[in-house]
């Protein structure tokens, strides 16, 4: 296996868990070409080797969330043991731990991987930043510079995560725009912290001449009378361009717990992205294009509509503050 086709298969394998990004027991595994009950047994008898900076167990929460997202890991929807997630550190040491040919050869694989992800993330935010300020110097924009500069951002974000930083709020909103207005025929939201925000990006970006369905899914923990009559106002703005909005609250308990990432759906194209609270207090985050769509069908119709089902939404919401 060369370089390139080992830290390819290894990129795939490599998530974002706790602010930190790890792989899975299992697919470590798979690696190695052992059981995984082998690895972990291996790990746990040298548990002094394995302090929590260098792999930690999965909740049920983060256990579901791999299920629901990724097919591989269908196979451990029904099962009792909680998977663990090894940082980079882990990764390492488990070579030792393994002791084998394998094992050791895979490991630098993977280390490699790790460096090359920051080394591109450290270079993606030197880049990003070094382009803001060539655009802000740059007094006079003809048509062919501004071109430049659109072609740059989007060979940028090609394929790759793009960075939201606190420094540079309008080149925030405009990623956002950019996104929502890749999307075609319809718009799902998903976000159980959606905000005014979310409503203000969707009027600014919205291209009403490929779009004709929005659907927003939020949380039961943020509703409240104001983002419901701000609703009414956008949906009634938006009938007016024969544009169907829908907005429904999720009152599942499960599902509320099931449900981490945010995204944008199309039909089109799939994104990750930060929570609208998020992007409003400029914190760090990122946007990724993805082929791993939610099952938002289901969520969907396991949730109530925030106009038609208002009452008892108020009743649900008063009994999960009580709790």
């Amino acid at each position: 296996m060369s370089d390139l086709a080992a830290q390819e298969r290894i990129e795939n394998k490599i998530f974002l868990l706790r602010g930190h990004r790890v792989m899975i027991d299992r697919d470590l595994a798979e690696l190695y070409g052992v059981e995984t009950k082998y690895l972990n047994r291996q790990v746990k008898r040298n548990k002094e080797r394995f302090p929590k900076e260098f792999m930690f167990q999965l909740t049920a929460d983060e256990k579901n969330e791999l299920v629901t997202i990724w097919h591989r890991f269908k196979t451990m929807k029904h099962a009792t043991a909680l998977p663990y997630a090894f940082t980079e550190h882990g990764v390492s040491m488990l070579a030792s731990v393994l002791n084998s040919e394998r094992a050791i050869k895979i490991s630098i694989y993977i280390i490699k991987t790790f460096v090359k992800l920051r080394e591109f993330i450290a270079i993606h935010k030197e880049l990003a930043h070094k382009l803001n300020e060539l655009e802000r110097k740059t007094e006079k924009h003809d048509t062919d510079i501004t071109r430049i500069f659109e072609v740059i951002h989007s060979l940028i974000g090609t394929n790759h995560k793009t960075l939201i930083a606190p420094e540079r709020p309008f080149t925030n909103k405009r990623i956002f725009w950019d996104a929502i207005r890749s999307c075609e025929e319809y718009i799902y939201w998903v976000d159980k912290y959606f905000s005014k925000v979310g409503l203000e990006l969707l009027s600014q970006s919205l291209d009403d001449k490929k779009v004709r369905r929005i659907k927003i899914l939020m949380s039961i923990d943020k509703t409240d009378g104001k983002i419901r009559e701000l609703f009414k106002d956008f949906r009634k703005e938006l009938k007016n361009k024969k544009i169907v909005c829908e907005l429904r609250v999720i009152t599942n308990t499960k599902i509320k717990s099931d449900i981490h990432d945010r995204w944008i759906i199309s039909k089109n194209i799939c994104f990750n992205i930060p929570s609208t609270d998020t992007l409003a207090r400029g914190q760090y985050s990122e946007i990724k294009k993805t082929i791993n769509e939610p099952p938002f069908n289901e969520w969907w119709n396991s949730s109530k509509d925030i106009i038609n089902d208002w009452d008892e939404i108020k009743t649900k919401r008063v009994a999960s503050i009580t709790v």
